[in-house]
């Protein structure tokens, strides 16, 4: 009898509170919980291997937070992972935070120390959780497994954001003997949006829309689900109005003759022009930080508009703004409301305005990729042998990608060649692996996407300092059976930093950490690797492409920059930025 079904059969005499909260987890529909076990919740990890939950054995603590998040993004079910006290809590500090920022929901099942324990592991874990933004629940006795997952999945839900469930070690072995008669539950942090919110934000943007001469609608990671797109459409086609995206709704309205791409500093320049003439700009699921604005530059002259559902307590001010309001040019307004519920109103209203649809206010800029043939053009720095430009290899390898595949970009320099020259594929999906300016996230984000949808391939784009961060990670994707291929843009260096140390006429030499050889390392945590050094990146890209675990070390010239990274610059952006 294998462990698994020793356990099985010891935990159906005796339900422990680590088998009872294995049974939730499996009831949820999870297939898989991300993890390093520790003393802490060891019997958890046996527990859920007896329900038939995947445990995802993970190198490192904040590795298991980072493919939860992945593993949520495509899967349509919460993402779960489990650390140990202590230290194993206090290593997620930066995959929480990002997921906190990027407003992921996702549970940490996380071990507390056992009752009466004084050793080295002691710290305030609550007070460490909220310091990454994140809420933390602590399990009392009594309480019942279920019913506690229910209702910390419910929370994340609601507020968008991780929830850590600290659970007492010895709690989690002793047997579960009736429940509180009241649960602790937390007051969210703000009330969602009424339907009369949705009506006056309604009204407010259809008489700015009406008015503006040259509108531009922009789409943010909230409006990219249900039928948000379409309805953007709509407005765009009645008004003329341009329609673009943040980086993380990359590809949302490829194909549409008003799309313009992504909108900051990672736009191509066709779409940088007009979106630097807009007067009006509606941002619907976007929060217009630094990145899709150009740190405030891009539109400085124009009115931007965002509609958020944030409540006052997010720090967030409801807007009643009166029909006389004269638009400022520079300024932001906030409106109060639903992405879907606001967008419905405003096609009604529009539907019953008696004025006819308006002509574009500009010229369609094209296919994103045929755009950044001005870039190509206009900036052609010397490649030394031995090395690629990476627009170049990224858009060769962009051409082979599965049509169906899931793209996960990371963050630094690598990400503005990726952001560019990367075509969402027509029927997959595109994540940044962002959120807290960090590099050193998309190959672990992206093995939980790899199996929170094994149905297709998963294709990330990673710089070399980056993927060095979290390399033996590698060996959980191998294990885990992932389908995942990793295009390593590879320049030797910290990227961001060496460029803008360059750029500041400074010793960039100090930014040159030169990585070992990529592939025979990959080649030993179980993956089929190669190198690219020639132009000529399409073959090995095929190859790669293949099912299963693959990485590609692409070896890229510094003296490529990419165009954000040629921009004026006053602070580091969140999007594509350094990571300090």
């Amino acid at each position: 009898m294998s462990k698994a079904n020793e356990a099985a059969g010891t935990e159906t005499e005796v339900r422990t509170h680590a088998w009872e909260f294995a049974d939730a987890v499996a009831q949820t529909g999870c297939t898989h919980v991300f993890g390093l076990m520790g003393d802490g919740n060891m019997h958890l990890f046996i527990a859920l291997e007896a329900r038939g939950v995947r445990v995802v054995e993970v190198r490192h603590e904040s590795a298991a937070v980072a493919m939860a998040e992945g593993y949520g993004w495509c899967s349509g079910r919460i993402g779960i992972c489990s650390v140990t006290h202590g230290p194993g809590l206090s290593h997620v500090a930066t995959s929480l935070l990002v997921a906190a920022r990027n407003r992921s929901p996702l549970v940490v099942i996380a071990a507390e120390t056992p009752t009466g324990y004084q050793g080295a592991q002691t710290f305030d874990q609550a007070s460490f959780v909220a310091s990454c933004e994140a809420v933390y629940r602590s399990m009392a006795p009594g309480e019942s497994p279920a019913d506690l997952l229910a209702e910390v999945i419910a929370l994340a839900q609601a507020e968008s954001r991780p929830v850590v469930l600290g659970v007492a070690a010895d709690l989690l072995t002793a047997p579960v003997t009736g429940r509180a008669e009241t649960g602790r539950m937390y007051r969210l942090r703000g009330a969602a949006p009424t339907v009369a919110d949705d009506l006056a934000s309604a009204e407010r943007l259809t008489r700015l829309l009406t008015e503006a001469a040259r509108p531009v609608l922009i789409a943010g990671r909230g409006a990219m689900d249900g039928v948000a797109p379409d309805l953007m459409r709509m407005l765009a086609d009645h008004f003329g109005a341009g329609l673009a995206t943040t980086l993380p709704a990359k590809g949302l309205f490829d194909g549409h003759p008003l799309d313009l791409g992504i909108a900051g500093g990672l736009a191509h320049p066709a779409a940088e022009r007009v979106l630097r003439a807009a007067d009006l700009v509606v941002a619907i699921g976007a929060s217009m930080g630094r990145s899709t604005t150009q740190s405030t530059r891009l539109f400085a002259q124009t009115h931007v508009v965002k509609v958020v559902d944030d409540g006052p307590e997010n720090g967030v001010s409801e807007t009643d703004v009166p029909e006389n309001v004269v638009p400022e040019p520079g300024k932001t307004e906030t409106l109060r409301g639903d992405a879907t519920g606001t967008l419905k109103h405003a096609v009604s209203l529009t539907r019953a305005a008696t004025g006819g649809t308006r002509r574009p206010w500009f010229a369609p800029v094209g296919p994103s990729a045929d755009c950044w043939l001005e870039d190509l053009r206009d900036f052609s720095p010397p490649v030394p042998d031995g090395t690629v430009d990476p627009r170049h290899a990224v858009a060769e390898i962009s051409e082979r990608i599965p049509e169906d595949a899931n793209v996960v970009i990371s963050n630094g320099h690598c990400s503005g060649f990726a952001a560019a020259f990367v075509t969402v594929p027509a029927r997959g999906r595109f994540f940044a692996a962002q959120g807290f300016g960090s590099i050193g996230q998309a190959l672990t984000t992206a093995i939980g996407v790899a199996l929170g949808s094994p149905d297709r391939k998963t294709v990330v784009f990673e710089g070399d300092a980056a993927l060095m961060m979290h390399v033996q990670e590698l060996d959980t994707a191998a294990r885990a059976g992932a389908d995942l291929t990793v295009f390593v843009l590879n320049d030797q260096a910290l990227g961001t930093e060496y460029q803008r140390l360059r750029k500041d006429g400074d010793d960039a030499e100090a930014a040159i950490v030169p990585s070992p050889d990529l592939a025979p390392l990959a080649a030993a945590f179980g993956a089929r690797s190669s190198t690219i050094d020639t132009p000529d990146a399409h073959a090995l890209a095929e190859a790669a492409l293949r099912p299963g675990l693959a990485v590609v070390d692409v070896r890229t010239a510094r003296s490529v920059l990419s165009r954000h990274m040629r921009l004026p610059h006053t602070l580091p952006t969140t999007d594509g930025g350094a990571r300090r």
